[in-house]
């Protein structure tokens, strides 16, 4: 998939491994639309930023991914501004809490966030792809941290912040496996971890080091534009193979199903 002059959706756009994939896209693109939890007026500098950086027209949406009604909604402006979606991002992400937080929705915070939003937005979208469109999720390499607990994917019962990340994380690897083999009009999808960068959600669970945030955002636009079948997984620039739970039928299976439900 091209970058140059198409429309790009990216969404955790405002800080960290986003704002360092917007400024490359907005170089390449033609219209680049990007969403964060901001309002348009609290990040102005980073908006006149990337307007400065090429040709491409920049519309930024504001949406709380807590909220599914705001995902709703964002979505909604997303399909009225743009005139196809070529590739969508999907970036956005939090932190396990230290202490399990519910959303208005009544899930837990991380999972809402950084997978259900994820899946509800994209379902929202994936209509308004043009025919070839590139689908880029960011999971993690901690997504072989853990299993999935259906049953429990709250985590009511034996909360920890880095089991609430990781479970996110391999709920987003194993979405995109199933999702592959079930998008339209030759529609792909790439799951990715952009690797161990240093930002303030890696400082507040694992300490400090990473690689710099632009590095996270090359990997995101070599993720947009990678020749590879729908369905595969890179891990730092490396194809290779997910979890064998994020590869197993019947575990994405269950997820999807899950999904649909909590998100209806």
């Amino acid at each position: 998939m091209e970058i140059e002059g198409r429309t790009v959706v990216l969404t955790g756009a405002t800080s960290g491994i986003g704002a360092a994939a917007a400024r490359r896209l907005a170089a390449e693109a033609g219209h680049l639309i990007v969403q964060g939890p901001e309002s348009e007026a609290e990040v102005g500098e980073l908006l006149a930023e990337l307007r400065s950086a090429g040709r491409a027209s920049v519309d930024y949406v504001s949406a709380d991914f807590t909220s599914f009604a705001e995902v709703r909604s964002a979505a909604r402006r997303v399909l009225d501004l743009a005139d196809g979606i070529d590739v969508l991002v999907n970036n956005a992400g939090v932190p396990g809490s230290r202490r399990r937080q519910l959303t208005a929705d009544g899930h837990e915070r991380t999972i809402q966030v950084n997978y259900l939003a994820l899946t509800l937005w994209s379902e929202l979208l994936i209509p308004g792809m043009s025919d070839g469109g590139r689908i880029v999720n960011v999971g993690s390499t901690t997504h072989r941290m853990t299993s999935l607990a259906l049953d429990d994917l709250d985590l009511e019962h034996g909360y920890d912040p880095v089991r609430a990340y990781a479970q996110s994380k391999l709920a987003i690897v194993t979405y995109s496996a199933w999702l592959a083999s079930r998008l339209p009009r030759d529609i792909s999808v790439v799951a990715i971890s952009p690797g161990v960068i240093s930002t303030s959600l890696l400082h507040s669970m694992f300490g400090g080091g990473g690689a710099p945030v632009e590095h996270g955002g090359a990997r995101i636009r070599e993720a947009v534009l990678a020749d590879v079948p729908s369905g595969t997984y890179i891990d730092d620039g490396e194809v290779i193979a997910a979890s064998d739970d994020a590869l197993d039928e019947h575990t994405q299976a269950g997820l999807a199903d899950l999904t649909r439900r909590l998100t209806s």
